[in-house]
């Protein structure tokens, strides 16, 4: 039987520290690009590592790779949570 109920998406900026995601699109942009390049797909898990004092950059694990991203930028990945995390 397949699970029916939608996921809540949101964006990797709005997650809180040590919560962990999947990503699930990047937005069309050149920064998205380059994440795309470096490894940051859909479907990969997304975790939120740590900031520093003002909260920018943010520090994310994507699948065993470590990306110091502005808010910004993190705003450009939607993720949403699976149930098996």
């Amino acid at each position: 039987m397949q699970n029916t109920a939608k996921q809540e998406t949101k964006t990797a900026d709005l997650l809180q520290l040590g919560e962990t995601a999947v990503i699930h699109s990047l937005s069309t942009t050149e920064l998205s690009v380059k994440l795309l390049q470096m490894g940051c797909l859909p479907g990969k898990q997304i975790t939120y590592v740590r900031s520093t004092l003002g909260g920018n950059p943010l520090y994310l694990r994507i699948d065993n790779q470590f990306f110091a991203l502005r808010r910004e930028e993190a705003a450009q990945i939607a993720v949403h949570h699976d149930s098996s995390l």
